[in-house]
C-alpha cells in the first residue's frame, strides 16, 4: 500500500527495543493508529537519540495495514512540529495533557478520522502552556468536546428518565447508561449512577466561565461518565486532581 503522511500527535509510546518505539498516535485525517518505529531511537552523528516524546505533535509518514489486520503500521518518517514546552514546565498541567491523550485513546477506535477531536487536542495542549489558564477548565472544556465528537455526549439539561429540568432540583445524578442527568426523584431505582450538582453541570455547559470548585466537579463528573462509558478508569485522572489540589493549596 502507498504511504500516508498526515499530521499526528503522540499517544502513548513504548520503547521495543534500544533503538525503536511502538507507538499510538492520533493523526488527523486518519484517525487513531498505532506504529512501530525503527530505529527511531538510533543516534545520528552528534545528535543524541530521543526517540518521539509523549503528546508531541508532527507529521507522520507510514505505511497502513489492511482492514483487520492487527500488526503495526511502519513509521518511515517523523517531522516534529511542536513538542508544547511550556505545559512540560509544571507537574499539575503535564497531567492534565496525559489525561487527556488517555481518553482520546479510550474513546477512539483505529482508523476512524476525528478532526475535530484533533483540533481540541491541540488546542488544549497549547491552552495549558500558559499559565493564566485553570487546567481545570481546560479539561472539561476537552472532555465536552471530545465526547460530542465521538457522539457519546451525555444530556446535561434534562433528566433522561421523566424529561423534566434539572435546575433546582435538590439531588443531582449522572448515568451512564441511561445516558445523562437524572432528577432526584427519578434516581432511585437506577444502580450505576454518581451524584453531582447543578454547579458542576452548569461547569461543563461553560467551563471558562466555572469557578474551581464548579470545574473539579465537572471533572469528576465527566471522568466517571467516560469510566463507565469504556469500561476503564483513565490512569491519569487520580494524578491530575491530587496535583491539581496540591497546587490550590500551595
Amino acid at each position: 500500500m502507498s504511504a500516508i503522511t498526515d499530521h499526528a500527535i503522540c499517544l502513548r509510546r513504548l520503547d521495543y527495543s534500544e533503538t525503536s518505539q511502538v507507538l499510538v498516535v492520533l493523526t488527523r485525517h486518519h484517525g487513531k493508529q498505532r506504529l512501530i518505529a525503527k530505529g527511531i531511537k538510533r543516534a545520528k552523528k552528534a545528535q543524541t537519540p530521543v526517540g518521539i516524546d509523549l503528546l508531541e505533535y508532527g507529521q507522520a509518514t507510514f505505511v497502513p495495514r489492511l482492514a483487520g489486520s492487527e500488526a503495526l503500521a511502519p513509521l518511515t518518517e517523523w517531522k516534529q512540529q511542536d513538542q508544547f514546552g511550556g505545559l512540560r514546565t509544571h507537574l499539575t498541567r503535564m497531567y492534565a495533557a496525559q489525561y487527556a491523550a488517555e481518553i482520546t485513546n479510550l474513546l477512539t477506535e483505529q482508523g476512524d478520522p476525528h478532526p475535530v477531536a484533533f483540533d481540541a487536542l491541540i488546542d488544549l495542549f497549547g491552552c495549558l502552556s500558559d499559565e493564566a489558564v485553570l487546567p481545570a477548565r481546560a479539561v472539561v472544556q476537552f472532555q465536552v468536546q471530545l465526547l460530542r465528537e465521538v457522539g457519546l455526549m451525555p444530556q446535561l439539561d434534562r433528566c433522561v428518565s421523566c424529561g423534566g429540568p434539572v435546575s433546582g432540583r435538590v439531588g443531582v445524578f449522572i448515568s451512564a447508561r441511561e445516558g445523562g442527568v437524572l432528577c432526584g426523584d427519578c434516581e432511585a431505582p437506577h444502580v450505576e449512577k454518581f451524584r453531582t450538582s447543578l454547579a458542576g453541570l452548569r461547569a461543563a455547559a461553560s467551563p471558562v466561565e466555572a469557578a474551581n470548585a464548579a470545574a473539579d466537579q465537572a471533572f469528576d463528573m465527566l471522568d466517571y461518565y467516560i469510566t463507565e462509558a469504556t469500561g476503564r478508569r483513565p490512569r491519569l485522572a487520580e494524578l491530575f486532581r491530587r496535583a491539581s489540589g496540591s497546587a490550590r493549596s500551595r
